[in-house]
C-alpha cells in the first residue's frame, strides 16, 4: 500500500497500532488531511549545566506538548574507534577512518521519561524521575517511540529528514564532536577500577552515581553542546552488531547479519573504561535495563525504520532499510 498523496511505500507501518497516518506527509490512509499543530508549550523540563550553542546549530521541535532539543552534527570525517594504547581498550574497537556524508541532528539530552511518557503514556522505568532518562527501554520499545515522534511532527521537522535511532558511527561522532581522546572533553580516563576525575566532569558511573540514574544535563556537555554521553544510561543504535563494524566505511548502517543490537556509552554502574567514545556493546533488542533513547533526526533515504508486515514485537526483529537515493 502507497501513501495516496507523496506514494511512499507505507506496508511496513501496517501492523502498528493505531497507525492511520502516513509519517512522511501525515496524509489518511484515505487520502484525508491531518490536522498538525506546532503551538504546543515548550515546557523547560530540566536546569542544565549551560553551553553555548549557536542558534543555528540548535534545533527545538515541540510535539506532545513537550520540548526536544537536538544539535546538529555537519558532515564529516573522523576517527572511529580507538588507539591500540588507550588505556581500556577493547578488541573490537579497531580505528578506522569513517565518512559522515550528510548532516544530521542528535539529541542534547537522552530522552526524559517525562518526555516518553508524553509521547507513548507509560513509562518502564525502574529510576524514576521526570527528567531522569527513561531506562528499561529495549530496541522495539526506542524504534515504536520514534514513530510516534514522526507521526506527530510531519509538518514541524525539517524537510527530508525522520527521527530515529543513530547509527553506531553518528553517536560515536556526535559524541567526540572532533576529539581523539577516550573522553569528549579532550581528556583521557586514569583508573580502570576506581573513580575518575576526569570522568567525573561528564558523567555518572560507578564511582559517582550512587546506583541510580541522575536528571539529564547536570555534567559538562562536550564542544557541541551534547550532554551525558559518558554514564548516566546506555544508548541504542540502529545498527546490528558485528565485531569489527560494519564493512564500508562510507555512511556505516546496521544490516541484517546478526541478532544482536549496538549501544553505547556505559551506565551509572559501569567502571571508567565502559563509558569512553569507542567503547561498543551489543544484546538481544527484547533486552534492555540500563537502556535508553537518544533521538537522531536523519536523511529519510537513509533508513532501517519499521517492522515487517506482521513481525511480532518479541523474536529479534528484521527491519525494512530504505535505500532509494
Amino acid at each position: 500500500m502507497n501513501c495516496k498523496n507523496c506514494n511512499e511505500d507505507l506496508t511496513p507501518f501496517m501492523f502498528l497500532n493505531g497507525f492511520k497516518f502516513c509519517p512522511f506527509c501525515g496524509t489518511g490512509l484515505n487520502g484525508e488531511k491531518r490536522a498538525f499543530s506546532n503551538t504546543q508549550s515548550a515546557n523547560e523540563t530540566v536546569v542544565i549545566i549551560d553551553s553555548v550553542v549557536p542558534s543555528e546549530n540548535l534545533l527545538i521541535i515541540n510535539a506532545f506538548n513537550t520540548r526536544f532539543e537536538l544539535i546538529k552534527c555537519p558532515a564529516g570525517k573522523f576517527l572511529m574507534g580507538s588507539p591500540a594504547d588507550e588505556l581500556g581498550r577493547s578488541k573490537n574497537e579497531t580505528q578506522h577512518e569513517v565518512t559522515i556524508s550528510d548532516d544530521f541532528y542528535i539529541g542534547r539530552f537522552p530522552v526524559t521519561q517525562a518526555q516518553y511518557e508524553a509521547v507513548t503514556k507509560q513509562n518502564p522505568s525502574c529510576y524514576e524521575g521526570p527528567n531522569n532518562p527513561v531506562d528499561c527501554v529495549n530496541w522495539h520499545q526506542a524504534k515504536e517511540f520514534c514513530y510516534r515522534l514522526n507521526e506527530a511532527t510531519v509538518n514541524i521537522r525539517p524537510a527530508g529528514y525522520l527521527f530515529d535511532l543513530p547509527t553506531e558511527a553518528q553517536w560515536e561522532y556526535a559524541c567526540r564532536a572532533n576529539t581523539t581522546t577516550s573522553l569528549n572533553s579532550g581528556k583521557n580516563i586514569t583508573y580502570r577500577s576506581t573513580g575518575c576525575r576526569n570522568l567525573d566532569e561528564l558523567g555518572w558511573y560507578e564511582y559517582n552515581s550512587g546506583r541510580k540514574t541522575h536528571p539529564v544535563g547536570q555534567k559538562k556537555p562536550n564542544s557541541w553542546g551534547i550532554y551525558d554521553m559518558h554514564g548516566n544510561l546506555c544508548e541504542w543504535c540502529r545498527d546490528y552488531y558485528l565485531e569489527n563494524y560494519l564493512p564500508e566505511n562510507a555512511d556505516p548502517d546496521g544490516e541484517d547479519r546478526n541478532i544482536h543490537r549496538v549501544f553505547r556509552n556505559g551506565s551509572f554502574r559501569t567502571y571508567p573504561p565502559m563509558c569512553r567514545s569507542a567503547s561498543r556493546f551489543y544484546t538481544h533488542p527484547i533486552l534492555g535495563t540500563e537502556t535508553t533513547i537518544r533521538l537522531a533526526l536523519i536523511k529519510s533515504n537513509k533508513f532501517t525504520m519499521f517492522y515487517n508486515v506482521g513481525e511480532d514485537l518479541t523474536p529479534p526483529s528484521h527491519w525494512v532499510r530504505r535505500d532509494d537515493d
